[in-house]
């Protein structure tokens, strides 16, 4: 069995640290193809570097899907590639989910079966189409694997075998050192349907500059799409004027501020789960989430947009720090599981 790993972004980088360890551990031949969909230097050189390996092969030239598709379909027939595995709801997995459809190999799903319920979301569009084509689903919780099993017609086998970011924080626990003693909020937001309205930057931005009197401080990494549409828009920063706004922090540095917060304020999806593992209570500041069992365990509050209601959840959710939730996204050894999941149960493709 010869493994291609498809990626593409920041994120998929850190959340294949465990499973190319337990490749290597297993002696198990692959290769990484990077589609290039992020090409800045922090993440090909610093963050791989960080996460102990390397893309083997880069996507050349100027980055689109129909070419990273072609592109990849070539690699997998360069280096006989039998099983093309894919992580999470990015270009970068559709991208190498369609290319193993059309190279007629088998196809992995790691984080299969996130559902926001809201298809206006490229993201989800992109989750039912992996699902749908993939020939092994490795669901991070049991709410999860439960959804796949209800769906009709899904062509490959269900494993719940936990969140690989559990691998990631217990191994480099050693760089989660605290970045300050007081209490703080730690805040990121920029999904497109908040970077796309000036009504709704100007709301929030004002709301959390209110709250900011609440903390010792409100540290808040700007993504470049934020500030770039805060530009666009003229708004100023003055909206957060009692606001720590900095540049973008690099991963490890962002999950120490994360780890030591008193709450996070974000509408990112990844952000609700470490906010979990950590303990640390969570505001997403969305219309839904993809991560219910965060809701169902009151880890986690999905407020919308209006400023009460935002307020009220940063108010209620801070008391919580401290408190324990239940390890719904599994113990460490989720990248062993997985690849003792595909030793065990791997067939040709022809065999499917």
């Amino acid at each position: 069995m010869n493994i291609g790993i498809v990626l593409g972004t920041r994120p998929e980088v850190m959340k294949n640290y465990a499973i190319v360890q337990a490749l290597r551990a297993a002696d198990l031949p692959f290769v990484v193809l990077h589609t290039n969909q992020h090409h800045d230097h922090l993440l090909q050189t610093a963050i791989f570097g960080q996460m102990g390996y390397m893309p083997d092969e880069v996507f050349p030239g100027n980055y689109s899907i129909g070419a990273a598709i072609d592109w990849v379909r070539e690699q997998i027939r360069r280096h006989d590639i039998d099983l093309i595995l894919v992580n999470g709801d990015t270009a970068a997995a559709l991208v190498g989910a369609i290319a193993a459809v059309y190279s007629d190999v088998g196809l992995a799903h790691v984080e299969a079966g996130l559902r926001a319920f809201d298809k206006r979301m490229y993201e989800e569009r992109n989750r039912i189409m992996v699902d749908g084509a993939a020939h092994y689903l490795f669901s991070y919780t049991q709410y999860q694997a439960d959804y796949l099993a209800k769906i009709p017609d899904l062509r490959g086998r269900i494993f719940n075998i936990g969140n690989t970011t559990v691998d990631l924080i217990h191994d480099f626990a050693h760089e989660l050192t605290p970045r300050r003693n007081d209490t703080y909020a730690y805040i990121t937001l920029h999904r497109k349907e908040f970077t796309d309205s000036r009504e709704l930057m100007q709301q929030v931005f004002s709301t959390i500059n209110e709250l900011a009197q609440e903390f010792d401080a409100m540290i808040f990494p700007m993504h470049p799409r934020t500030r770039a549409a805060m530009e666009h828009y003229g708004l100023s920063m003055d909206l957060l004027s009692r606001v720590q706004v900095l540049d973008p922090v690099e991963p490890f540095e962002s999950l120490a501020y994360e780890k030591y917060a008193n709450i996070i304020i974000t509408d990112s999806g990844c952000i609700q789960e470490e906010a979990y593992i950590f303990g640390v209570p969570c505001v997403t500041v969305r219309e839904n989430t993809e991560r219910p069992e965060t809701i169902d365990s009151g880890a986690n509050v999905v407020t919308g947009f209006e400023p009460t209601a935002i307020i009220a959840a940063v108010r209620n959710q801070r008391a919580k720090k401290g408190q324990q939730f239940s390890p719904v996204y599994g113990e460490r050894g989720v990248g062993q599981r997985i690849v003792a999941t595909l030793q065990a149960h791997f067939r040709s493709w022809s065999d499917y």
